[in-house]
């Protein structure tokens, strides 16, 4: 095979790849089930059925006599399931940015065997530029895109997740001090901690990763070798 088969066969294996990751992020509605889980959970501990309950109103009444017992067991496994969940994601970002990376220096490869013209730009070019916030230079000024996306996130998801996981806590330490134990609500309150400070170290670690001059941009290029070509286009 010629050099250039070989790294379009690379390339697509790497797209192929990750664009899997990426519909396992869109699916992310699907991790809504767990919540629905542990609801259906809350409910069977009060001799409630979820099947039942929006059929037969003495079902509704039962639960409604027992809504505050049934929402405080609700909140308990609420935060550690949202904190493992959102460790999924993290998980498929991870993976994008490796192939992303590493299918951006395949395109400067196959560039450089397309007699220099620039005939794939889409990760070593774009990508960083649109969602990186890689600096672009101008003769007269330079300017950054905001990443929308992440920008939502930070302003929006993770305030709200962030504020509705510390109610639940606290909601869920006082029923077990009240219920069990104030032993248990220390444990309890010490183990989320420790599962919001690892997420929070991953995220930070995941947002250096990403950035266009980080750890990974750089240790994925030294791992690659320079393509200079010859006449007869063969890679030493």
């Amino acid at each position: 095979m010629e050099d250039r088969d070989i790294l379009l066969q690379e390339y697509n294996n790497l797209w192929n790849e990750k664009i899997i990751h990426k519909q396992s992020i869109r699916k992310f509605h699907n991790y809504l089930t767990y919540l629905t889980a542990i609801g259906s959970l809350a409910l069977t501990f009060h001799g409630v059925s979820a099947q039942e309950f929006f059929k037969n109103p003495a079902v509704v009444n039962q639960a409604l006599q027992n809504a505050a017992s049934i929402v405080h067991l609700f909140f308990i496994p609420f935060t550690p399931i949202v904190i493992i969940t959102l460790s999924f994601p993290l998980n498929d970002l991870f993976h994008i940015y490796v192939m992303g990376n590493q299918i951006g220096q395949i395109e400067k490869k196959i560039n450089s065997l397309s007699r220099g013209n620039q005939l794939l730009v889409w990760e070593h070019a774009i990508c960083p530029v649109v969602y990186g916030g890689e600096k672009i230079k101008t003769d007269a000024s330079e300017f950054r895109i905001t990443n929308l996306i992440s920008a939502g996130d930070k302003l929006l998801l993770v305030p709200i997740l962030f504020l509705v996981c510390v109610a639940a806590t606290i909601l869920s330490g006082i029923y077990l001090c009240d219920k069990l134990d104030c032993l248990v609500t220390v444990v309890y309150v010490l183990l989320i901690v420790y599962m919001i400070s690892s997420i929070v170290s991953l995220v930070l670690k995941l947002l250096n990763y990403t950035k266009p001059e980080g750890l990974l941009t750089k240790a994925i290029q030294l791992k690659n070798p320079v393509i200079v070509r010859t006449e007869d286009n063969k890679e030493r």
